[in-house]
């Protein structure tokens, strides 16, 4: 079954489009927050309306074509099959971390298509994986949760992340899910509609038209900020850099302070070294990554800067209270 080519009502009004965005099929994964998938279908509604003629047409798949229960206890009803359909200008697909999708070699292969077909694709939240994972992100930037933004940058390096709630880069939309939705499709439907008609349908929503890069993710370590700037900058430097941690001299002299400086600064607000911070952010990364990916718990131990295994085991289990593999295993249980 294809979706239906609708007359191009658009030129009539005289609207120059860079790229038809109009059939638009949504993708829904299990897991799916119903948050998402209803601030983008009422956005696009609102759209229709404002615009006074069909603007957009769509359609919600799931991997089966049956229906699916989301996060929060709705059951979704979808219209068609992911794979059933190519005559598409935009696949959104919606998702979170770590949930399987039972047909991942079909749906890769289907987003495959889509792409080499001209298809615009776009993952929600943490269907970005399966984007990843089908190699459709390698060379573009995108937006990832926080919650799972190491495990991300850990198994797809080639991916650049950026720090904003979504992007936009070439044919590739990502967004890092919940009502950062709304930000995305109102700038899917100023790219269809033009920026008035966008405006109407961010007003009806009390919201405002801005482009991804106007939107920072976070502002990061915003509690230590009020603590102290230079106690924020000596943690971002910690934070970027957990594969090879720097010593403490290195992170004085980056963050322009001196090390006996960030050792009061650490002793007053957090009550602990620098060192032991330090050491509780790489555990605290090597956690998500257990959790998040199958990587083996050697390479996790690498990636957080532990040369030593055992080492790694030791601290990790007098921090959690369980060894790495045991903390991996009752997660699975």
């Amino acid at each position: 079954m294809q979706l239906k080519v609708y007359s191009s009502e658009l030129e009539a009004k005289g609207v120059s489009l860079q790229r038809e965005l109009r059939r638009v099929v949504l993708v829904v994964l299990p897991g799916t927050s119903s948050l998402e998938i209803s601030l983008t279908i009422q956005a696009l509604k609102a759209a229709n309306a404002v615009s006074g003629y069909a603007a957009f047409h769509w359609r919600i798949a799931t991997l089966s074509g049956e229906p699916i229960d989301l996060e929060d206890g709705f059951v979704l009803q979808p219209k068609m099959k992911a794979g059933d359909d190519e005559a598409i200008d935009l696949a959104l697909v919606f998702g979170e971390w770590g949930v399987d999708t039972g047909n991942l070699p079909n749906f890769s292969n289907w987003l495959k298509r889509l792409d080499r077909h001209g298809v615009y694709l776009g993952a929600i939240g943490g269907a970005c994986y399966e984007l990843a994972n089908a190699n459709l992100l390698d060379g573009y930037q995108c937006t990832v949760s926080q919650a799972y933004r190491d495990s991300f940058q850990e198994l797809f390096p080639t991916v650049e992340i950026r720090d904003a709630l979504f992007s936009w880069d070439r044919k590739r939309i990502t967004c890092t899910g919940r009502a950062a939705c709304l930000d995305m499709i109102i700038n899917v439907i100023e790219h269809q509609c033009g920026t008035e008609v966008a405006r109407q349908v961010a007003e009806e929503f009390n919201h405002d038209v801005r482009s991804g890069a106007s939107i920072p993710l976070r502002q990061r370590n915003l509690t230590l900020q009020k603590m102290s700037g230079k106690l924020a900058e000596a943690v971002r430097i910690m934070e970027e850099n957990l594969e090879i941690p720097l010593s403490a001299e290195e992170i004085a002299v980056e963050s322009g302070s001196s090390k006996r400086q960030i050792e009061r600064l650490f002793s007053y607000h957090l009550s602990c070294s620098p060192k032991r911070y330090y050491k509780r952010l790489r555990l605290k990364r090597a956690r998500s990554l257990l959790r998040q990916t199958a990587l083996p718990v050697s390479e996790v131990a690498v990636a957080c800067g532990f040369s030593s295994f055992s080492h790694f085991s030791r601290v990790y289990r007098g921090c959690y209270g369980s060894t790495p593999r045991e903390d991996r295993m009752a997660l699975s249980a």
